[in-house]
């Protein structure tokens, strides 16, 4: 196997966490997976999810790389008389190339499974994402797999990063973060949110985005809402602004979220904020391996009521990597433990049907204790754009 663009993924980890599962191999299609268990990612594994990028990772021996036949015959230095190659490849060396949208698909998967020992057995799944076809036609190819979700055992690979993984997310936060600072500190009254939204663009662009995760921005009453997208609305002296953007970068998200007022702040509006930022610190301050999610939860709640705002937010944060929200969930339903290597977007705010506050921060979890990558403690400071 290659080394090249492995170092984003721990492949010993991959190797010896499918080892000791029940399965006999993993069959894995969604991208995001993809990307971590190849070493390869683009844009077109979102965009034609019909042409599935299909990694069959055995228990025993080598991976095996399913793509469709021009980007296999690339890769194998076959070439193509239609396109060029791409940028990155993957670091699994047995790339198989297969033609159309169906069975030609299956049967290449299944020849992989049968060259790799695996005719009869446990085959894991995405059951969240994995395509009808996928199991349907497998099971049809062969009849002696028995399928499982192998979901839970891809988030346990994925859920600690490599230094690697953290670099790439801290770069991407840190420019989104700045970018988004001076950017919605230009907001003038008569700019509309897609004035606004255009600039944000083009400057994280210039800064490197090659892709765009998310783009909420709303300003006023939109600012209440849950996922705001900027429209033609006209910002007003006084609005409050809520935007929560996120970039890619080989397939790695940000997320980060502010607020700003047009003009200057009113005391009320500096004062909710200030409290809201008190919060955030008080969470990420109690962050530390062995930690409960839901207890993060808990604490948020009562810190809120402590500084006498009403616990109106779905969650308090959630792990972020190759998915935006991937485990942990910080929410009530969570009662794993936090573990050293975790990386989190902690996401608070407070909204009504007349406006929203929002602030987000990138946070990674170490030994004894976590460290907000993105801003210090204390010095958040409401955005002001007068």
């Amino acid at each position: 196997m290659s080394d090249l663009d492995a170092a984003y993924a721990d492949v010993a980890r991959i190797r010896r966490l499918i080892h000791d599962s029940r399965f006999d191999a993993l069959v894995v299609a969604w991208p995001e997976n993809v990307n971590y268990m190849s070493g390869f990612y683009h844009p077109d594994m979102r965009l034609t999810w019909e042409r599935l990028h299909i990694v069959v990772w055995p228990s025993s021996g080598e991976p095996v790389f399913v793509v469709p036949r021009v980007r296999a015959d690339n890769w194998n230095g076959l070439g193509s008389t239609t396109w060029a190659q791409d940028e990155t490849r993957p670091y699994i060396d047995d790339i198989r190339g297969y033609d159309g949208e169906g069975s030609d698909m299956l049967r290449v998967v299944a020849a992989a499974l049968k060259d790799r020992g695996v005719r009869n057995g446990l085959v894991g799944l995405e059951f969240r994402s994995a395509p009808v076809k996928l199991s349907s036609g497998l099971g049809k190819l062969l009849p002696g797999l028995r399928f499982e979700d192998c979901w839970p055992l891809i988030n346990t690979m994925r859920m600690v990063k490599t230094a690697a993984e953290v670099e790439t997310l801290t770069r991407l936060n840190r420019t989104t973060a700045d970018t988004m600072d001076r950017i919605l500190g230009s907001i003038r009254a008569g700019d509309t949110e897609r004035d606004v939204a255009s600039r944000l663009a083009s400057s994280l662009i210039d800064h490197g985005a090659e892709e765009f995760s998310h783009t909420i921005l709303g300003g006023g009453c939109r600012g209440g809402q849950w996922h705001p997208w900027p429209t033609n609305r006209v910002f007003e002296e006084g609005d409050l602004v809520r935007a929560d953007w996120g970039i890619r970068e080989h397939g790695y998200s940000s997320d980060i979220a502010r607020t700003a007022v047009v003009g200057r702040a009113s005391p009320s509006q500096r004062d909710t904020f200030s409290r809201l930022s008190e919060v955030h610190d008080v969470v990420v301050d109690a962050i530390a391996p062995g930690v409960i999610a839901s207890d993060l939860v808990e604490l948020a709640r009562t810190t809120y009521q402590r500084l006498g705002l009403e616990f109106r937010w779905s969650i308090v944060g959630h792990g972020i990597g190759l998915v935006l929200h991937e485990e942990p969930h910080l929410t009530v339903d969570y009662d794993d433990p936090l573990v050293e290597g975790m990386t989190l977007e902690i996401e608070l705010g407070w909204v009504d049907p007349v406006t929203g506050f929002h602030l987000e921060d990138f946070v990674h979890v170490g030994a004894t204790s976590a460290t907000n990558l993105i801003t210090e403690p204390g010095t958040r400071t409401l955005i002001e754009t007068a």
